[in-house]
């Protein structure tokens, strides 16, 4: 009876034991090392920048940074808007420059040399882009992105259309890209679809001065999409430091109301620092 009862300590403890080993365990595989990544940016002229949030956040997380942002993206598209996948755009404004072009030089990227991407099939094509698309990628790439950031919308909120949340639930390939939510639902989807273990990450507009009306309603949109498609959504609107009013007295962090000085972006990009420091456990 002694031996069964030092038998069952003993069992106790050993299982004791191993529930401490797996969570100290657990705990730590949650820790991610992000020195050494890969990071995508797309957006407009506030990622665009070689000295941009993107740069700050890569820099500070020893990441590698491939900017496909360009001065003036949209998320949303025109009825006249074509695949352009020109590598290096120099169109402002220009009805072809969306985030959804960013996403097919990035597909591009990825898809194997020659192999057709079939998401341009029966789409209109700008005359400088061959049809069909085809990836671009080398058999030696290394290119494997761990985490893609995308910071859009202000440029929408002047005149483009939010459309309606229901967006979201359509098939991607249904999805209306002149709305907002379509043209959301269509990237974060495609990405995935290609590169199904890579995080995406979605940026809100910041404040600025002045701030268009509508502004606020395209902020709220992203963070709605970002939850209903499981995209970690930073809210730079209201967590970035940079507001309407002060750059109204006198322009702090953006030199013009609109575009961050350098101090704008080393404080953008700590606003997303401290996002992705508490998204992967960063110590």
């Amino acid at each position: 009876m002694k031996g069964l009862y030092h038998a069952t300590l003993i069992g106790i403890f050993s299982t004791l034991l191993l529930c401490c080993q797996s969570q100290e365990g657990s705990a730590t595989e949650s820790i991610v090392t992000l020195s050494g990544k890969q990071m995508v940016a797309m957006g407009n002229s506030i990622t665009a920048p070689q000295n941009s949030w993107a740069w700050v956040t890569a820099q500070y997380f020893d990441m590698e940074l491939t900017n496909l942002a360009v001065s003036g993206a949209q998320w949303t598209e025109r009825p006249q808007t074509t695949i352009d996948t020109n590598p290096k755009p120099v169109y402002d404004y220009n009805i072809n420059n969306v985030i959804s072009n960013q996403v097919f030089r990035f597909l591009q990227m990825i898809v194997p040399e020659g192999e057709v991407i079939p998401e341009t099939d029966g789409k209109t094509f700008h005359n400088g882009t061959p049809s069909p698309l085809t990836g671009l990628r080398p058999a030696d790439s290394s290119f494997d992105p761990f985490i893609i950031i995308i910071s859009c919308g202000t440029n929408d909120s002047n005149e483009r259309e939010l459309g309606d949340i229901s967006e979201l639930d359509k098939p991607y390939q249904e999805a209306n890209r002149e709305t907002l939510y379509g043209a959301i639902h269509w990237a974060v989807s495609v990405i995935r679809k290609y590169c199904p273990d890579t995080q995406i990450v979605l940026l809100t507009p910041i404040q600025r001065s002045p701030c268009p009306p509508r502004l606020p309603q395209f902020v709220e949109a992203i963070q709605l999409a970002g939850e209903k498609l499981g995209c970690p959504t930073i809210n730079m609107y209201d967590e970035s430091g940079i507001t309407e009013e002060e750059e109204a007295q006198g322009h702090k962090y953006l030199y013009d109301g609109l575009h961050p000085t350098a101090e704008g972006s080393q404080l953008l990009g700590n606003t997303v620092i401290r996002h992705l420091e508490t998204l992967y456990n960063v110590k």
